[in-house]
């Protein structure tokens, strides 16, 4: 095969495809800016996360804030899980550019955000006045989403994975019982899986209807660091920050294709792939304060980096051919120029007995992804059939949007030992234009918008304190 031809596979098949197997699963399933995930808490879903590193009512607070153990005199376990039922639906216009002409279907998937769990579990443990031990474990990134096979552009978008665990152990220290800084080690692990086919009965060549594009599954850990301080004002005032570091895993696997050819001339077929997935760095302010024994407030805002996030490059070691450049490696998937933004949260508490707590909260969250047009997607239609065609940054596997959330929540505490949490949530995002092009396996244009974004979740945790 000429090496044109293998530049040609290189801007098509493989840049949408591994596009969507790194990055598709997050943003969908959770609907948070860009890939991220918020829920680490139950107590914290009560208040739309606000102050989440800050009010320290039980461990999980070590999710954001590694200083948060220097805030328990005894041994504390907390353990829970939100249950997430987000909905997306979609409706366009598709194109096929044909030699014969251009043939536009009306298509439209419906839910295609894959409902989950997202488990959390925190140990704080004191060891002197002084000095005191975290363990965090929970999900920052994630998702899952899942078009049904017949959907007329699944070759750019069909059924995709991304699950993520972060294990963080950490230590504070506390100074004269006003001050506390916490350092926390993170050991992130990322596992994604990709099946992207072609259209079942595709109108213009059922004879191709089903045929794999790309199966990709690849898993890699990660470390990094987060560091987090903490001031009591007064016993009825704190302020908290926190910053965590940026990850970039590099997620090795296997790929396999009914059509992308190998150095060998013959289908991929469980070839070794590398793709590096940068994930941001945020910083998080959080203010506390208890106006009296029935009434709090909780402020919260935090800043995600995610222009960090400007392109994905894959490699495939096994398939170099010995030319200047190498089709594949490194193979540019996507100019994604995401841009960095801000998530601001309010919420109330009120205490009507020592025995319970109730919580109410308002978030609004920044999307990540560019308004405005691709110029890449405009010059790939461009050059493809002659026409240039309109091409959003924004896509089906990432229909990333501001949203809104409000959110209400409780705790009953049994006794000195044993509570828990409940908490709900709705949120929601405005309808976005969503226009996309490739030309796999013939030129075909998507031009649509998403008609409906919003989740429901609901999660239940418990708190012991030996």
């Amino acid at each position: 095969m000429a090496i044109k031809e293998w530049d040609l596979m290189k801007k098509t098949i493989l840049r949408r495809a591994l596009l969507a197997a790194a990055i598709s699963t997050a943003s969908s399933g959770a609907l948070a800016a860009g890939f991220g995930l918020q829920e680490t808490s139950v107590t914290g879903l009560g208040r739309a996360f606000a102050a989440e590193n800050t009010v320290g009512d039980n461990a999980a607070i070590l999710g954001r804030n590694p200083a948060g153990s220097a805030l328990f005199d005894k041994i504390t376990l907390s353990g829970g899980a939100i249950y997430v039922n987000p909905e997306i639906d979609a409706a366009g216009d598709v194109t096929f550019f044909t030699p014969q002409g251009s043939f536009s279907f009306s298509d439209k998937d419906d839910d295609y955000a894959s409902s989950a769990w997202v488990p959390n579990a925190y140990l704080a443990v004191p060891i002197n006045p002084c000095w005191s031990f975290g363990l965090a474990m929970y999900s920052n990134y994630g998702l899952e989403t899942d078009f049904k096979d017949d959907f007329l552009v699944s070759h750019i978008a069909n059924k995709t994975e991304l699950t993520t665990v972060n294990i963080a152990p950490s230590v504070a220290y506390e100074f004269n019982n006003q001050f506390s800084i916490g350092l926390a080690a993170n050991f992130l692990y990322a596992d994604a899986t990709l099946n992207t086919t072609i259209p079942k009965n595709l109108p213009i060549a059922p004879q191709l209807g089903g045929l794999k594009v790309l199966d990709l599954d690849g898993d890699d850990w990660d470390v990094s660091w987060t560091l987090g301080a903490l001031w009591n004002i007064n016993d009825r005032t704190r302020v908290g920050f926190s910053y965590h570091a940026e990850l970039d895993p590099e997620l090795d696997g296997d790929v396999s294709s009914d059509l992308i050819p190998g150095i060998n001339g013959q289908p991929l077929n469980n070839t070794k792939g590398q793709l590096t997935l940068d994930l941001p760095d945020t910083a998080e302010l959080g203010f506390y304060h208890k106006f009296n024994q029935n009434w709090g407030l909780a402020l919260g805002a935090m800043w995600t980096d995610w222009s960090d996030f400007q392109r994905l490059e894959a490699y495939l070691p096994d398939q170099k051919f010995g030319v200047d450049p190498e089709p594949y490696n490194p193979l540019l998937l996507k100019e994604e120029n995401f841009e960095s933004g801000w998530r601001y949260s309010i919420a109330g508490e009120y205490y009507p007995c020592e025995e319970v707590t109730w919580r109410i909260g308002y978030a609004y969250d920044q999307g990540a992804a560019r308004d405005g047009l691709n110029p890449a997607g405009v010059e790939d239609a461009a050059n493809t059939i002659g026409v240039a065609l309109p091409v959003t940054w924004r896509t089906l596997s990432i229909p990333d949007t501001d949203r809104q959330w409000v959110t209400f929540g409780g705790s009953y505490k049994f006794d000195q030992h044993l509570s828990i949490d409940g908490g709900f949530a709705y949120l929601w995002g405005d309808d976005e234009t969503i226009q996309e092009f490739t030309d796999v396996p013939v030129p075909t244009y998507f031009d649509g918008k998403t008609t409906n974004i919003e989740a429901w979740l609901a999660g239940v945790s418990v708190n012991y304190q030996f």
